[in-house]
């Protein structure tokens, strides 16, 4: 860790990850674990910052000989300085010599041995000034080398490069004053004949887009999956355009200006506790006049002000993401799908939340997939391809959207280049077996002061071909319960089998898609992620080997354009980077790689988040599909849309029980 500490930070990261340790050693362990610490944190201080340096072996070999010898000297000085200390290291290494040759003396015709072993210990004790520094330098030099050569592989994975950030600037950027408008004001906010192109594509995400921002309104953007809209929220937060021109907005997290509440809400956690979280980097005096109280209860977190962020549901996260942001009192707050992870009941009161904003002088844009929560907005604006097709108002009198998300008069969505026919049949399923969870129980933090039951009685069986859903409001357990029912959370009472093997000794067996899409995708790019998934990339560390052994670039692509077109993506995407994708692109591209593996059992945690209704009707049609060919489907999600054409049973989690 302080290896990558020091590779990747600043040095007074460095240092005070350094000073951490140290302190915590001697805390915990005394000064006998705090010199075993300081010197593990000091050589991986050091081999961080000569990895940085892309020190060969040649330099790396001096500084190893340099700090044994400083070691070496230091640890003789010490011992003839500190007497006391001296005569019980000496004292120590004697005793521990005299009890193995009292051991070995028991062994016939070992009196020899056990002689020499004498003379030894002795020549220790007397010689100690000339062994102890030659043994310290041997020593740290071989732990220098040895660490490198180690790290060495790991450091390598790590890229120097601070990496693209169209926000970096965002904070401080601003278009100065404006006739009727203070300085620090983030309105008027314009926007005429934009361009945006992400770095390495081949196409601008956004083309021509001219709007305008006057005065504080509840304005919602809709879109299908990787129309544009979260580019577009980029724009509006502080990022340059390509082309085109953009005046006003900037200042981006300062109080009074423009807050972002992003779609990947687990990337959003900073603090260690809600309330935490929810002031961090605001001044003393600021955190003084903010009513948190008031405010955890207006995004329906109340009460949890002392709670740790990593014990949150998606929605509680989302929910959190957004009290953040209010509490910088900013003047345009732009929330990029911040409802995607909530309940029904509870996304209706985020809603009602973002809508009365306006009347508190503060513009909302409101970007979403789901026309439904346009409802009540003052003005909609429809994306499609990276380009505005409509803007209308609620005073215009016409309709601000139709049934399927577009504007009046638009093509159906099957213009869009999203197909939703049926896909070929999918192979049967020769290894398909029961899933069976008996009396589960799960706490966290089982024992201490902050122990947290989370399920406390779950008992299901799913069948070959069957598939259940299992809802629950926010933080009712249903995450825990997946995890529980993949192995990878060994719960506290009861047992998971598969095939009447415990779940624990068959981890992999049962394919998860997770909540947060994003933690799923590993490789760099969309094609390597779904060959990965379906096992055909190489071990981490290899770069040859594969699971299921080599196949060619033609078989690799038909694989991943097969896998595309389940889910709906367009295979000419996978070229392109992860970070590149939308969230509901992460999404699909997540669930292609986990179809191409052929999974037995699929267990699905919030599938229809970030989901537009064309892509919600294409995964339903797929996952009845699989069914017929034995494929068993678990669906965890408080989202109950479709979910009867797929679903033939239902299971209510509440307060860990399920009903």
């Amino acid at each position: 860790p302080l290896a990558m500490v020091s590779l990747k930070l600043r040095p007074r990261a460095a240092v005070a990850a350094f000073a951490s340790t140290i302190l915590l050693a001697i805390a915990v362990g005394g000064i006998a674990t705090a010199g075993r610490s300081f010197q593990a944190a000091l050589v991986g201080l050091i081999i961080g910052f000569l990895h940085k340096k892309r020190a060969s072996w040649l330099p790396v070999g001096g500084v190893a000989a340099s700090l044994g010898v400083v070691w070496g000297v230091g640890t003789g000085i010490a011992f003839w300085i500190l007497s006391d200390l001296r005569t019980l290291g000496l004292e120590s290494i004697r005793k521990t010599l005299d009890g193995f040759l009292k051991l070995v003396g028991h062994i016939p015709h070992s009196g020899g041995f056990v002689d020499a072993g004498h003379q030894l210990g002795q020549w220790f004790v007397d010689w100690w000034w000339i062994w102890i520094p030659i043994t310290r330098f041997i020593g740290v030099a071989f732990l220098v080398l040895a660490a490198r050569w180690l790290l060495g592989a790991i450091l390598s994975r790590i890229s120097l490069d601070a990496g693209w950030d169209p926000l970096l600037d965002a904070s401080a950027r601003s278009a100065g004053p404006r006739e009727g408008a203070e300085a620090s004001s983030p309105l008027p906010l314009t926007l005429t004949d934009v361009d945006f192109t992400y770095p390495g594509a081949d196409h601008p995400a956004l083309r021509g887009v001219t709007l305008s921002f006057e005065r504080p309104e509840f304005t919602v953007v809709v879109g299908h999956n990787g129309s544009g809209k979260s580019t577009l929220a980029l724009l509006l937060a502080g990022a340059e355009p390509g082309s085109g021109t953009r005046r006003g907005g900037g200042i981006l997290g300062a109080v009074g200006g423009t807050a972002l509440v992003g779609q990947r809400s687990e990337l959003l956690v900073l603090g260690q506790s809600v309330a935490e979280d929810v002031t961090w980097g605001m001044s003393a005096q600021q955190t003084a006049d903010l009513d948190l109280d008031e405010l955890l209860e207006r995004v329906g977190l109340a009460g949890l002000a002392d709670a740790d962020p990593r014990s949150l549901s998606g929605g509680q996260l989302q929910r959190l993401a957004l009290a953040g942001a209010l509490a910088r009192s900013p003047r345009l707050l732009i929330s990029d799908e911040s409802t995607a992870m909530i309940d029904r009941a509870g996304r209706a009161e985020m809603l009602d939340l973002l809508a009365s904003l306006p009347a508190r002088g503060i513009a909302v844009v409101h970007i979403t997939h789901d026309p439904a929560e346009s409802a009540r907005a003052d003005r909609v604006v429809t994306l499609r391809s990276g380009r505005i097709v409509s803007d209308r108002r609620a005073e215009e009198g016409a309709p601000l959207i139709d049934e399927a998300g577009d504007p009046p008069d638009s093509p159906a969505p099957g213009a869009l280049g999203l197909s939703v026919s049926s896909t070929a049949g999918a192979p049967a399923l020769i290894n398909a077996a029961h899933l069976w969870a008996d009396r589960v129980a799960h706490t966290y933090d089982l024992g201490t002061p902050w122990e947290k039951p989370v399920l406390r009685d779950v008992s299901l069986v799913l069948d070959p071909g069957q598939a259940m859903l299992i809802t629950g409001d926010n933080g009712s357990g249903k995450t825990t319960l997946s995890r529980v029912l993949t192995g990878l959370l060994i719960p506290t009472w009861g047992r998971v089998t598969l095939g009447g093997r415990p779940m624990e000794r068959c981890v992999g067996d049962v394919a998860l898609s997770m909540q947060f899409a994003r933690l799923q995708l590993q490789r760099p790019s969309v094609r390597s992620d779904i060959l990965a998934a379906a096992g055909h990339g190489p071990r981490i560390g290899t770069g040859s080997a594969h699971r299921k052994g080599a196949i060619s670039r033609e078989e690799g692509d038909r694989i991943v354009a097969e896998a595309m077109e389940l889910v709906g993506l367009d295979p000419a995407l996978a070229t392109r980077g992860i970070d590149d994708l939308s969230g509901g692109q992460m999404r699909r591209v997540a669930l292609a790689g986990l179809l191409a593996s052929h999974p037995s059992v699929l267990i699905l945690d919030e599938p229809m988040a970030g989901l537009d209704a064309a892509s919600r009707d294409l995964l339903i049609s797929v996952l009845d599909e699989r069914r017929g060919a034995g494929l068993s489907i678990l669906v965890i999600s408080h989202d109950l849309e479709g979910m009867d054409t797929l679903c033939d049973t239902h299971g209510h989690l509440a307060e860990g029980v399920l009903s």
